[in-house]
């Protein structure tokens, strides 16, 4: 396989600045992908490879657009991926939760945008939204599969001294553009929260922190998951900890 880039960035005022990148890359298919031939217990499916799978070839443009400096600071970014030859894993048949699957290729197209926007309120606070989103298809029209929905999210961080801690909440989409064989995912919102304070012991610069996830509870479903529907992403979560850096 054979992959080359290219990029430019132009700085058109003080502390702002687009770029423009553009590639051409290959890649491989994976012996996975070739000769699987069996039950693959993680995904909860039965694997068809295919050995007459050729190299996969993408050629792709993102253009962004930053601000580096000040209290407000962002980041935007538009691409597109033209796939020749793209491998995925197309669903054949299905029964219950177990799916027969066959790597497979064809031509596809996404599209996408990112972004971030922060803003500093104090030495201490800062707030930043953000979000993202991605199309994928093929050249038919048809829906690739477990293409994960657009999310958007607002975080707070804050620090001072030896303590800091976030507050995050994202919103994540429903996904309803789906492959055959595939049920859509409802929206749900993720409310996530860490506060740690950082020590010096010893030699070992140590940190002891709180972090909780999906503070509510919410039904989560990964739409990017084999086992959406089976096997959710986990509810309410706390974990504390102890790092230590030498």
């Amino acid at each position: 396989p054979l992959s080359i880039s290219a990029a430019a960035s132009w700085a058109f005022a003080p502390d702002y600045a687009v770029s423009l990148s553009a590639a051409r890359s290959q890649r491989a298919p994976s012996a996975q992908e070739l000769y699987a031939r069996g039950v693959h217990l993680a995904t909860n499916t039965y694997e068809l490879g295919a050995a007459t799978l050729e190299e996969e070839t993408v050629r792709s443009l993102e253009l962004t657009l930053r601000r580096t400096q000040g209290a407000a600071t962002f980041s935007a970014s538009a691409y597109r991926y033209d796939y020749d030859g793209y491998i995925y894993a197309e669903t054949l048949d299905q029964h219950e939760d177990f799916r027969l699957i066959r790597y497979t290729q064809a031509d596809a197209v996404f599209t996408g945008l990112e972004g971030e926007l922060s803003y500093q309120l104090s030495p201490e606070l800062a707030v930043t939204v953000f979000g993202d989103r991605v199309r994928a298809r093929l050249d038919g029209g048809a829906d690739l599969p477990r293409i994960p929905a657009g999310r958007v999210g607002l975080r707070a961080d804050y620090a001072h001294g030896g303590w800091s801690g976030d507050v995050e909440y994202v919103r994540v989409s429903e996904q309803d553009r789906i492959a055959a064989f595939e049920t859509a995912t409802p929206a749900y919102d993720m409310v996530n929260a860490t506060l740690a304070y950082e020590f010096q012991a010893g030699p070992v610069a140590s940190q002891i922190y709180l972090r909780g996830t999906n503070l509510t509870d919410q039904l989560a479903l990964n739409h990017a998951s084999f086992l959406a529907d089976r096997a959710p992403q986990r509810g309410r979560n706390i974990v504390i900890g102890l790092r230590g850096r030498f």
